[in-house]
């Protein structure tokens, strides 16, 4: 053996240890050395070029990088996948021509190197975006679902409480409605495509998502078909995925977003003045031919505000304040990345007396350690605190305000010690202030935590094991207490007080509820490439457990001094309480496969097991399949059409289970306990037990099955984009009870059954358009989605004729029909009342010019309910729209969205279609002032003059107060959402006191609301569904923010 001392540049010291230690003639056998050290230095350098390698990271644009890129020899099956920090390492000399790819961005070819970095450049503007899916995340481009998604910058432009409310109009498919504005309560209700209340799951993991802060979340994605069948029955209506914000790899970056807001009333009906009312009640008085209530010297002075209260301006003020404050801290390293927030809201209610406020804190932490390469750890926790409190309200203080008489005074004889009665339902100033009538107060903790493990198993390629463990904790108490108060009247004769109204003894009622919540989940992933074949797969077992438990006590007080429960009476004291286990397993699989990039395929299954049914019934197999085209990428479609960046042509289908509504243990036969209550002996009553009637073993999940065909695309690299769904969900199994005749002596109820079944169907459309004009860049993008229940079959009984048969049977009908009379006018005279169909009962003696007139729809020449006919929808809307545009131009951004809904019908009833309220017992609204009237309300024989409502009774007329198309408001409107202008300060004026940016904005929500003028549509708010109006209205914002970075 020969040693040879070999210098050559770039020599690697394992192939020249091995060179070394190699007999000469294995090395030369048969070649002629007369240069041998130099020969074999150029050998030793061949064969380390050919077992070199070659290692860098994929970015993109923004720097972060790409997890799964294939870096690829072309003609070879040498390739490398991007690891989670888009590094990869791959066999081939230096030099070697190499192709990266991603779905999502254009391919690009560079030259192998050490240390590279290569970044790569999206292939259509929103392709690149990581759009989470179930149990993982997917880039747009690979999505074989239906799935919509917001981002942050989209999100916290609207300056809300609730972050339900930012949602509306920004997602085709999810319907939010705002029915309240009150502090704390103002959410808005939300389903995805009408199939009911969704999934929500925030990082991973089920847990309710309103109260989050905005700033704090990263994206919302939405799953509306068969996607969301991983999730099982509890995804069965949807599912809403809420991503919260991580650090990033970078120094600590420190944000700051507040504001300052202003709240309004967006509408709200007028009630009469005093004069209005004392001059209409008389005229409703001789109407009906009775003598006046007030005299004319009594009106003179309600004319010049001399014993009248506006109760309505008494108790609401014009506008109350909002501040929001938000501070997170970001950053992190190669091993480390963090997140940190805190935030507070603070929202004051519309009352003059400022009891009505509501709170919240907010903290968040989001940790991702690298423990060792191929092992992170993952770590959130956060937690809240909110408090509403507000008055006790025995009723709305709006009703209270509706039933004030507006010719009384606040207090009696203007004496402020004494409270005035003006109505049935209290002195609404009084009942606004928690001194003087108790409250209503409800104290939050919420602490939601979790743990996720994500392990790369080093000697299968590709192969990764993560577990995820979550902890929540939720308790609410609310303590309602309802203090003594008293209301007066004041005698003039004899110069004193008497109590009117009163509440004479104080009570508390204090409940507490707890909830605990636990998850864990465990999943094998796999993701390679095989050539232009692209596999990923998930195997993952998750369970859940949710127990909850509650309990309430209650004491009457003489002495309301101390408002806790030891202070009080044990003489009708009450108490109770109860509690409840819920648990859930299942196994969820999922297999995508692209080839080349352009057909894509998912299947999915998920097998859950639910203890609500009987052992043979508990489980559940549901699977899904999607398919997808990427047209755009084949080359005759390249070649033909070259505008396109991107079209793809996708459809799913899918089985979900659910049991959502069902009772638990409906296969088991027994009694309930307690139930009802029974008195034995001396002792007093004991509680009791009942028979729980007849078991069903064979009653089991009610499945979905569910169809969705769409396409989206783009031309000029994002210059205009359009998507395309078509929705169908058919559900069977459907709970009911069988309708059957039974003998009386049967003594006991039939089971539930797996018995109806219904549809729903409907279709959604995005339009978009991106552009850069010089230093102007712009984004617009329109949504409009419609959705219809049917009904397929129905548990009814026998149908008695083919009139019932028409009235009664909902199979195969619309679910939200509204059935009334149709209003044909109003009558004009006697006469023609006279010649008319009966509509009362009793010739018509009973109706005045001015009243409604019906359609004798049958015509048998009588007015009565086989009359009725489809009149109307529901009052939450099937159609809903979106229009957001966006612009920057050098430091300036502009925002303006509008939201809408159409679709939907309010019916106005009882109190509002009478002009005044609770049969005249309360004041009316302003729209009565256009009536019919005689010219001189005392002359019987006077003529009428027409007006838009119909002529005056004391306690109104039952019959045009009755459901029909004349009391049927239009729902539809168009909101302009928000309207946000901000300005960034240049750079180059914060740089040198360490400010990164700095943006001040303001900021509108719901500015204005655009619907139609006819009757009450003038006053009420489109989103309210309470004809009555006997709820806390929306609220209009004016806001003044900053955005602060250091």
């Amino acid at each position: 053996m020969v040693k040879l001392f070999i210098k050559t540049n770039k020599m690697g010291s394992l192939s020249a240890m091995l060179l070394m230690m190699m007999p000469i003639q294995s090395v030369w056998a048969g070649t002629s050395l007369p240069n041998g050290p130099t020969l074999l230095g150029e050998v030793t350098r061949s064969l380390q070029a050919n077992t070199q390698k070659c290692s860098g990271v994929i970015k993109d644009a923004s720097g972060e990088p790409i997890i799964g890129a294939t870096v690829r020899k072309p003609g070879t099956t040498v390739a490398a996948l991007t690891d989670i920090d888009g590094h990869f390492t791959i066999d081939v000399p230096e030099g070697t021509m190499l192709s990266v790819s991603y779905i999502g961005y254009k391919d690009q070819t560079v030259r192998a190197a050490r240390n590279m970095t290569v970044t790569l450049q999206p292939d259509v503007a929103n392709l690149n975006e990581v759009v989470v899916v179930g149990y993982g995340v997917q880039k747009r481009a690979s999505v074989t679902g239906s799935v919509a998604s917001v981002q942050a910058k989209d999100l916290v432009t609207v300056k809300s409480a609730n972050v339900t409310n930012a949602l509306a109009g920004k997602l085709p498919g999810l319907r939010a409605v705002q029915r309240s504005g009150a502090p704390g309560d103002d959410g808005a209700s939300i389903d995805v495509r009408g199939f009911g209340s969704a999934l929500v799951i925030v990082d991973g993991v089920q847990r309710d998502f309103s109260q989050i802060d905005p700033n704090d979340i990263e994206s919302v994605s939405i799953l509306k078909d068969a996607s969301a069948a991983v999730y099982g029955f509890k995804g069965a209506n949807g599912v809403i995925l809420v991503k919260t914000k991580g650090g990033e790899k970078g120094k600590a970056t420190i944000n700051y977003n507040g504001y300052y807001g202003i709240q309004q009333i967006t509408r709200y009906p007028r009630l009469y003045n005093g004069y209005e009312y004392a001059s209409l009640y008389n005229e409703a008085q001789q109407n009906v031919n009775v003598t006046p209530s007030y005299s004319p010297e009594e009106v003179e002075n309600f004319r010049n505000g001399i014993g009248v209260t506006d109760w309505y301006n008494a108790t609401i003020r014009k506008s109350s304040p909002m501040t929001y404050h938000n501070l997170s801290v970001s950053g992190g390293t190669d091993r480390i990345k963090y997140y940190f927030a805190a935030g507070f809201l603070g929202q004051e209610g519309i009352y003059r007396s400022g009891d009505y406020n509501y709170h919240r804190y907010n903290v968040r932490s989001n940790i991702t350690a690298t423990i060792r390469d191929g092992l992170k750890v993952g770590m959130q926790l956060s937690g809240r605190f909110d408090k509403r409190e507000k008055p006790y309200e025995p009723d709305p203080i709006s009703r209270s305000i509706q039933m004030a008489l507006p010719v009384t005074t606040i207090y009696a004889n203007n004496n402020e010690r004494y409270y005035s009665n003006p109505g049935d339902k209290g002195n609404p100033v009084q009942m606004s202030q928690i001194g003087n009538i108790g409250y209503s107060r409800r104290n939050r903790h919420v602490f939601n935590g979790s743990v996720n493990i994500d392990w790369e198993v080093p000697w299968v390629k590709g192969l990764s094991v993560k577990g995820l463990f979550s902890y929540d904790y939720t308790n609410v108490g609310n303590k309602n207490w309802y203090k003594e108060f008293y209301e007066y009247a004041y005698n003039a004769a004899s110069d004193s007080y008497s109590v009117s109204r009163s509440h004479v003894i104080s009570e508390l009622t204090k409940q507490s509820n707890e909830d605990i919540k636990t998850n864990g989940q465990i999943s094998i992933n796999y993701h390679n490439t095989f050539g232009d074949h692209d596999i990923t797969g998930l195997l993952l077992w998750e369970a859940y457990d949710d127990n909850g438990d509650w309990f309430k006590a209650y004491r009457q007080f003489d002495v309301s001094a101390i408002d806790q429960i030891n202070a009080g009476n044990t003489t009708n004291m009450d108490n109770g309480g109860t509690a409840n286990e819920q648990a859930h397993e299942g196994l969820v699989g999922r297999i995508n496969y692209a080839y080349a990039n352009k057909y894509l395929a998912e299947f999915s299954f998920r097998y859950d097991g639910s203890y609500k049914f009987d052992p043979s019934k508990r489980w559940g197999f549901f699977p899904a399949v999607s398919l997808g085209w990427r047209v755009s990428e084949e080359k005759f479609f390249k070649e033909a059409l070259p505008m396109f960046d991107n079209l793809k042509i996708r459809g799913s289908w899918g089985i979900i289970g659910d049991e959502s509504s069902l009772s638990a243990f409906q296969f088991l036969s027994g009694y309930t306990y307690p139930s009802g209550s029974y008195v034995l002996g001396n002792s007093g009553s004991s509680p009791g037990a009942s028979d729980r009637g007849l078991a069903n073993r064979d009653l089991t999940w009610y499945k979905s099955k569910t169809f969705n065909i769409g396409f989206e695309g783009s031309v000029y690299n994002g210059l205009l984009s359009v998507e395309f769904d078509y929705f169908v969900r058919k559900r069977e199994g459907l709970l009911a009870n069988r309708l059957l005749s039974l003998p009386t002596t049967f003594g006991i109820s039939l089971p539930q059954e797996n018995l109806n079944s219904d549809k729903t169907q409907g279709y959604e459309i995005v339009l978009g358009h991106h552009n850069k004009v010089g230093k102007l860049t712009y984004d617009i993008k329109a949504n409009f989605s419609t959705t219809r229940n049917y009904n397929r079959y129905v548990e009814r009984a026998a149908s008695a004729n083919m009139y019932d048969n028409w009235r009664n049977n909902s199979n195969g009908r619309v679910k939200d029909i509204q059935w009334g009379k149709v209003a044909i006018g109003q009558f004009q005279s006697y006469e023609e009342i006279l010649n008319s169909p009966i509509q009362d009962g009793n010739g018509n003696k009973s109706l005045q010019p001015g009243d409604i007139k019906f359609e004798d729809w049958n015509h048998d020449g009588i007015i009565d309910d086989k009359d009725n006919q489809p009149i109307g929808r529901g009052d939450t809307p099937f159609m809903y729209y979106g229009l957001n545009m966006s612009a920057n131009y050098k430091d300036f951004d502009i925002t303006v969205f509008f939201q809408g809904a159409a679709g939907h019908s309010i019916f106005t009833s009882g109190d509002f279609a009478a002009p005044f309220i609770q049969q005249g017992l309360g004041n009316g609204v302003s729209i009565w002032l256009d009536r019919w009237h005689r010219a001189d309300p005392s002359d019987p024989s006077s003529e009428w003059i027409p007006g838009q409502m119909p002529s005056l009774r004391p306690t109104g007329f039952s019959l045009n107060e009755q459901t029909s198309t004349w009391n049927k408001q239009k729902g539809d409107y168009l909101r302009l959402k928000t309207l946000e202008i901000g300005y960034s300060l240049p750079k180059k004026w914060l740089s040198h006191v360490g400010i990164q940016r700095l943006r001040v904005y303001v900021n509108g929500f719901n500015l204005l609301t655009f619907t139609s003028r006819k009757g009450m549509m003038k006053w009420m708010d489109p989103e309210n569904s309470n004809g009555m109006f006997r709820y806390y209205p929306q609220m209009r914002t004016y806001n003044f923010g900053v955005n602060l970075t250091f």
